[in-house]
């Protein structure tokens, strides 16, 4: 995250895989927020949305997922998709420790992240105060062959930690051509995942869709208008058959994935809009 404030820990998670962390305190603290990163990256690359945060008054709290950065684990590999979601609802529990009455604690998710803040907090709604979700991955681009499908369900029953390549486009997550070399030239990202991956996350963009009324934080979603890597026209949905009264979206048309990534002008208005938000839900206690 590249701030003077950051500083770094670790936790066990499920099934005892050693969860890394990046912490970054804000002074005087009104607000707490955890943040799950997408698919084959980490927690370093937050840095645009945590300097916000951290002006804000709001404290961040960054885990690598298990098989990502410097976390333990297979790269790209979970055996269930829930351990992604203990593991996070782990970091928020400590995220919330001695937190003062009344003080809100967000839940942040980008890509796959959004997928696992979404289900986490469809199952651990007392612990969200408010969802900023960016770009989730509730929906496929291409829809998989009905081959593959079966292929993939086959493999991840004999060889579930069967790799292969996540076929993402990195010249997809931004139109910075400095963010797309830096992705493509940071260690801690890989493009890996595993057959049992596959069929883990499948079934979760289903579980998830179908509980939208689960939700019951207010939520703040934000999407990219050109965006190749994740359905974008499935998280309309997704908002649509949220049963909330405080839910807000914003769609930027022309970006790319990574919209807090994006160009300086264009990332701006992004970060404005979730400064925006923040402002009036802070002073809700996240209500």
């Amino acid at each position: 995250m590249n701030t003077d404030k950051e500083k770094s820990g670790t936790f066990t998670g499920s099934d005892n895989v050693q969860i890394f962390y990046r912490y970054c305190a804000a002074q005087p603290e009104r607000a707490r927020m955890v943040i799950a990163h997408g698919l084959g990256e980490h927690s370093g690359r937050y840095g645009n949305l945590v300097s916000l945060l951290i002006g804000a008054g709001v404290s961040a709290w960054v885990p690598d997922h298990r098989g990502h950065g410097r976390s333990g684990g297979k790269r790209g590999h979970v055996l269930h998709f829930m351990q992604y979601v203990t593991d996070l609802r782990m970091m928020i529990d400590r995220a919330r420790q001695d937190m003062p009455t009344g003080m809100p604690c967000f839940l942040f998710g980008h890509s796959l992240g959004g997928l696992i803040a979404l289900y986490c907090a469809q199952q651990f709604s007392d612990r969200v105060d408010g969802l900023v979700i960016s770009s989730p991955a509730l929906g496929m681009v291409i829809e998989v062959p009905a081959v593959k499908k079966i292929a993939g369900r086959v493999m991840s029953s004999v060889y579930p930690g069967l790799s292969m390549g996540n076929e993402l486009d990195a010249a997809k997550i931004s139109h910075d051509p400095e963010v797309v070399r830096a992705y493509e030239n940071d260690p801690l990202v890989h493009d890996r995942v595993s057959a049992r991956f596959f069929t883990e996350f499948m079934a979760a963009m289903q579980t998830v869709n179908q509980n939208a009324a689960a939700i019951k934080a207010p939520l703040l979603l934000q999407l990219a208008g050109d965006d190749h890597l994740v359905n974008a026209q499935a998280s309309r949905r997704f908002f649509e058959n949220l049963q909330l009264k405080d839910k807000t979206l914003h769609v930027y048309d022309g970006l790319y994935h990574e919209i807090y990534n994006e160009t300086e002008a264009e990332r701006r208005r992004v970060l404005k809009d979730l400064s925006t938000w923040l402002e009036a839900h802070i002073g809700q206690g996240g209500q």
